[in-house]
Parts: C-alpha cells; structure tokens; sequence
C-alpha cells in the first residue's frame, strides 16, 4: 500500500520578544500597521511563529522547520511481520525514535566548520617621498568589512585579521567634512595631528566629501534574490533588506525581483514603487528554491533583463542579495572579475549585500563590486539593515563618480617617511593611474574619502641609491602636498582634480581627526598589525574618552569599540 501523501508546510520560529523586535523594525520604515501584519505572518513562503520556549537570536540566522505530521497508526502502512517472542539485548546507547514530536530528543552537536573566504593582503609598508613619490589608491566607500566586525563583537565572535579593512571602519563613519562648492564635484581637506600610537610620528587627514545627488533621478532597480540552499538561515533579513529599500523609493521609482539557485526565476517585472501593497506581495511571493548556487547565470539574466528595460534618464541599478557562495558556472574569484568587468560597459550600477558567517565569501563580493560600478556592505542583524540600506540609501544609490583614484605626494623636504594607513588591496601602480580602462571604486552622493597617513617629519633622504635618477627636495617650501584625483563621470567623461595642501593648513583640526585616529587604531589593533607601536587598551580607551559624545548607541562605532575592550580585558 502507498504512503498517504503528507504535506509539510515549513515554519520559522521565535520568541515573543524576537517577533516584536521585527514588527517595529518594519513600523519604524514607516509601513502601516497592517503592512507590517503581512511582513511578520510569513517570510519567503515560510509561517513565522512564536514560541516562547526558544531563545533569542541574536544572529538573527532563523532556520526554516517543517511540519510532520504524526504518524496515522489507524492506516496499515506495512505488511505485518511476524517476529518471535525472544527477550532484546539492552543497547548500550540510548536509542531515541523520532515519531514527529512524540518524543524529544536530544539534538546533535553541530560540527565546528567554516569556510568564509576573503583576501590576506600584506600592509602597506613604510616608504620615502623621495624612493616613492606617490601613494596611489582607489578610493573604497563599501562598508562591509566595518558592518562584518561589529556583528563579530556584538555576539562575542573571533575576528579573523584578514576580515579588517581599516579604510572601511574609518569610512563608514559620517564626518563633518566641509561641502563641495556648487562647481565641485568633490571638496578636499587636510587636518593634522599627533599620532597616538607612535610619539615619533604625526598623523596627516586627507577628506574627500562628494557633493549632494539630484534625488529627484528615477530609480530603475532590479533585485537579484540568492534564495540557494546556502541562503536558506538568511531569508529573514534578506526579506528586511527589500523592505527597507523599498519604503525609501519614491513613487514613480521601479523595481523588479529575480531569484536564483539552481535556476532562475523571475517574480516580478517593472512595479511602480507608488503601489507598495503590490510590492509586499512580491516580496512575500518569493519562495525558497534551495539547492547549489548557479550565481553566474542569475547575473546574467539580471543584467539581460535591465539592459532590456533599460531607462536612460535613470539610475539603472542591479542589487544582488547572497552570501557569495558560487558553486555553479563562473565561481573563481578572477573568473568572476572578469566576467563582471564586461558588465560595466552597459552604465547599470551593482550594489551588492552580503550575509552569513561560516559560508560568507567576502572575497568574491569584493571583486564584484571593485570591478562592476558597485558597492558593497553586509547585514548580520535589523540595526545593519537601517544604517547600511535605509539611512545610507541615497549614497549607496546614486553614483556621482566612476572610477575614482586618489594619488597624494608629500613634500619630501618636511616629509621624511610616511605610510597610508589601509586601502592595502586598493593599492594602484603609477601606469593603473593613468589607465582610464583600469577599474575602481566608484563615489556616491555625499559619500565621504578619508585618507590617514602616518608620516615622520623631517627632510628625506634616498634610502636606495639609484646610477641614472636623482632627486632634489622641493623648491616651494610653502607647500606640504599635492593631491591629485582621476576619475569618470557618469557619462564616461574622463576628468582630473588636483588641490595642494599648503603649510598653514595643517593648522586645521576637528573633531574628525580624533575620530579617525580612534577608529585607525581600532582597526590597527584588531587586524594584529605589525604598524601598531604602542597600542594596547589603555590606550584606545584614553581615544575613546577623547573622541566620543557624551552619549552613544550600543552599535555605533563607539558602543562597539566599548563593548570590544569589556571583551578583551
């Protein structure tokens, strides 16, 4: 006889604190109250319910559950057998059967694993202005690696080294930088300061602050949903990320929704975002396909599907939502490099957002967004959600400059060695420059650049002898630095701004130096750094009191750095 079919209808569960946590965090996007009931009853056809006898996770990585019903003894599913009366042996380990949830047991103990990936880049290393003239790097507004640390600290996780980029966690703080003038498309200053970490050296702030984007541009976006099996404990702040963006939008801005494992499949095509009932329903429609991840091929249908709905007057944007794990058709980090490299020529933007811990591959999303006109943050829990997809949206949204490289030369006869605190993979040779086919990182509205150098006083010297080059120290006395910027506009318009640093503006100090000295010196002191000096605890928490307000959020940069110290000591 056949098995009855039994349909399992799969769940997610929380506390009843987890769940109101999620229902204000849509309230607080500013959905009614009804809208908020359609996002907390289901998420990616799963039921959310609530059980009070489950802890709060603070990963908020809540796997999906199946209901089993219990078994029908009244049905004869088996023939019956005939089995002699003899007494069993005891087993020497309990043996527990799972009919439904009759009887409880006692859940496996998950093996250690992971398999996150991301670069181990060398630092940077000390040099003359005489042996090397000119720090060259691509300017890096992604916010991931900060946003990845402080969900590490907050649920008292190991960092790995090779997960800090200083420039992020300095970048990803909001500074007070003065504006661009209504010609600029950038404004550059300069702050100077002792250095804490190392009493023979100064500390030099090169800020960069874009100007102010037309909001006005309409958006033509389309998501790229990663619902793969490896995905499946994600889905949740996935479906809070598309939330968010959404109640952001204005209404004639577009939207449309593709999802993508093993195959691809397309939810929702050209959606006025002034109809956001329709919109909650798409986003609710999305299933869990499960399965391997055939990333290559849902890039490729995203772009194909934008370049054929493409908006010239718009701001034609492709998100993609995955953990990077790749395991069908294009995978290798080069592969993907190149392969999304030939995408930049269509003028669609790529923001990309990543999730997970034990399967995240940093390195992949990396490429990704260095090489397609992109960005590139991570969400680990709701509070990532508004800072990095609902506060920063218009920034991460609007791309005001393509392609932007930042070299700063010093002054050798007051600059006797220095060295760029961070940027170690953005790193540019002289000839990359120059080369206006060579990709980088690209700047949004109101995006902020800060450079910090470590630098010695003093006249340089060559520290290696050349037989044919000879160098001179610098006859304008009156001058500290140069900075020279080289980047694209969103038309492809080749352009290059240039600002010299002069003696007196080293006079200037804010409190936007002592925060970026606090924050490099976080990150100095995570990654393990060989550049560190003399930093220990006492130290950072002497920069703290310095640098922080009267009053912080437990999340802010402050509050983590805070909750890192009460770890570590």
């Amino acid at each position: 006889m056949k098995l009855r079919n039994r349909k399992r209808k799969e769940y997610i569960e929380m506390c009843q604190e987890q769940f109101d946590d999620m229902y204000h965090f849509y309230q607080k996007l500013g959905y009614t109250d009804q809208q908020c009931d359609k996002f907390t009853s289901s998420c990616f056809g799963a039921d959310i319910r609530i059980r009070n006898d489950v802890p709060y996770n603070h990963n908020w990585d809540l796997r999906r559950k199946e209901d089993r019903p219990p078994v029908d003894f009244s049905i004869n599913y088996f023939a019956p057998t005939k089995m002699a009366r003899t007494r069993m042996p005891m087993p020497t380990e309990e043996i527990c059967f799972d009919m439904g949830a009759a009887i409880p047991c006692a859940a496996p103990q998950e093996p250690e694993w992971n398999t996150a990936e991301t670069k181990n880049v060398p630092e940077t290393e000390i040099s003359s202005p005489l042996d090397k003239p000119q720090m060259i790097f691509s300017a890096n507004v992604n916010t991931a690696s900060w946003s990845y640390i402080r969900n590490k600290i907050s649920t008292g996780n190991r960092i790995d080294p090779n997960f800090v980029r200083i420039e992020e966690i300095i970048n990803s703080y909001r500074y007070h930088l003065k504006k661009p003038e209504k010609d600029q498309l950038f404004s550059i200053s300069a702050e100077h300061s002792e250095c804490p970490w190392n009493q023979n050296s100064e500390l030099l702030l090169i800020g960069l602050k874009g100007k102010k984007a037309d909001k006005k541009v309409q958006q033509n976006l389309c998501f790229l949903v990663d619902v793969s099996g490896s995905m499946s404990d994600q889905w949740l702040l996935v479906q809070m990320s598309l939330a968010a963006i959404i109640s952001k939008l204005g209404k004639k801005d577009i939207i449309s929704i593709i999802a993508y494992s093993d195959k691809t499949v397309t939810i929702a095509k050209k959606m006025n975002c002034g109809n956001i009932d329709k919109c909650i329903d798409a986003v609710l429609s999305i299933d869990g396909i499960g399965g391997c991840t055939y990333g290559s091929e849902g890039l490729e249908n995203a772009y194909a599907y934008l370049s054929d709905h493409y908006k010239k007057d718009a701001n034609n944007r492709l998100f993609i939502f995955t953990d990077g794990d790749f395991n069908f058709g294009i995978t290798s980090e080069s592969g993907l490099s190149d392969y999304i490299y030939q995408k930049r020529q269509t003028g669609i933007y790529l923001s990309i957002v990543g999730y997970g811990a034990g399967n995240f591959k940093d390195n992949k999303m990396e490429a990704l967004a260095e090489n397609g006109n992109g960005n590139y943050t991570f969400v680990g829990n709701p509070e990532d959600v508004l800072d990095n997809l609902w506060d920063k949206l218009i920034s991460n949204l609007v791309t005001i400059a393509k392609d932007v490289k930042i070299s700063v030369e010093l002054n050798p006869y007051y600059v006797k060695e220095y060295r760029l605190i961070g940027y170690d993979a953005r790193v540019l040779t002289q000839k990359e420059f120059h080369d206006t086919e060579k990709a980088a990182d690209g700047i949004g509205s109101e995006h902020n650049v800060i450079a910090l150098i470590e630098f010695k006083k003093g006249t340089a010297d060559l520290t290696y002898s050349t037989r044919y080059v000879s160098h001179k120290s610098k006859d304008n006395k009156d001058e500290f630095a140069f900075i020279e910027i080289h980047y694209k506009t969103p038309d492809n318009i080749d352009s290059v701004m240039t600002c010299s640093i002069g003696i007196n503006d080293l006079n200037n100090k804010t409190d936007n130096i002592k925060i970026a000295a606090l924050l490099a010196a976080f990150g100095l002191y995570i990654k393990s750094s060989a550049y560190k000096g003399s930093l220990d605890i006492p130290m950072l928490r002497k920069l703290l009191s310095e640098a922080k307000p009267e009053n912080y959020d437990k999340y802010s940069h402050f509050g983590i750095i805070h909750q890192y110290m009460q770890y570590d000591t």
